[in-house]
């Protein structure tokens, strides 16, 4: 069922729901489009890029309304403006599509790519990564996974109002359009690459912090760990006990054995 009373929105609700393309000519178009955007990028140079752009977004953005879509997916923001932004925040999900409202009441999208679990990924020796439940080779097969799984949150939200990739409507559009295989991600995580260095929230962990060796515990991770350190000017806790916390790179602290 369609709910928009746009036109535009309701030609692209049509050829979604009953565009069903051939594998072979998915992963032409996907090549295609990674082929093109290695060629005019001023920051993307590589498969496993070290610097990207926001403009880069961009252009993959227009890149698959072009060549799976018609050009049917800009026309049908009917005038509302759309973002991207690269988060360096997002620890968890790989991408977000959010609609958002002004205090005037205009409505706008904003599609956000977790820039941190990129660049943490596809580091030597590292596992297997999989976005959407597509094997990746490189950064860029990823970037362009996720963005075809926000491209589809998106699609939902102009059509329908609403949009869950854990549904029956998105994982089927996703899988003819797409070929997505799953509608999550297994990207690297700081909290994995944490675990493997030995350390997981609660551990004993000691490092450098101002020519001083502090020793404490685990409270968080995410970009960064949130140690706390016993300190008795600090905050009281609800074990009694006054603590600073410290927000330190993963890569700073060193495990202890527990006591």
């Amino acid at each position: 069922m369609i709910l928009s009373t746009d036109p535009s929105a309701n030609a692209l609700a049509e050829t979604v729901m009953s565009l069903r393309l051939p594998e072979e000519s998915i992963a032409q178009r996907v090549a295609e489009i990674q082929r093109d955007l290695l060629a005019q990028s001023r920051h993307l140079q590589a498969g496993n890029f070290s610097a990207i752009h926001v403009a880069d977004l961009e252009f993959l953005f227009n890149a698959y309304d072009s060549r799976f879509l018609g050009g049917l997916l800009r026309p049908a923001l009917a005038g509302r403006s759309l973002t991207f932004h690269l988060s360096p925040r997002m620890t968890r999900a790989g991408g977000k599509t959010t609609r958002l409202r002004t205090r005037s009441g205009e409505v706008r999208f904003e599609i956000a790519v977790a820039s941190s679990m990129l660049f943490d990924a596809f580091a030597h020796a590292d596992r297997r990564v999989s976005v959407a439940g597509l094997e990746c080779d490189t950064r860029l097969d990823a970037l362009q996974r996720v963005l075809e799984h926000e491209i589809v949150h998106l699609i939902e939200q102009l059509c329908w109002g609403s949009s869950n990739c854990a549904a029956h409507r998105f994982q089927d559009i996703a899988a003819r359009v797409f070929r997505h295989r799953a509608h999550t991600h297994s990207l690297v995580t700081r909290r994995e690459r944490a675990s493997v260095a030995g350390i997981v929230v609660g551990s004993r962990v000691t490092f450098m912090f101002e020519n001083r060796q502090l020793t404490g515990r685990v409270n968080r991770i995410t970009k960064r760990a949130t140690v706390l350190v016993e300190d008795p000017n600090g905050i009281q806790y609800s074990d009694g006990s006054r603590y600073s916390r410290y927000y330190v790179p993963i890569q700073w602290l060193k495990p202890l054995p527990p006591g």
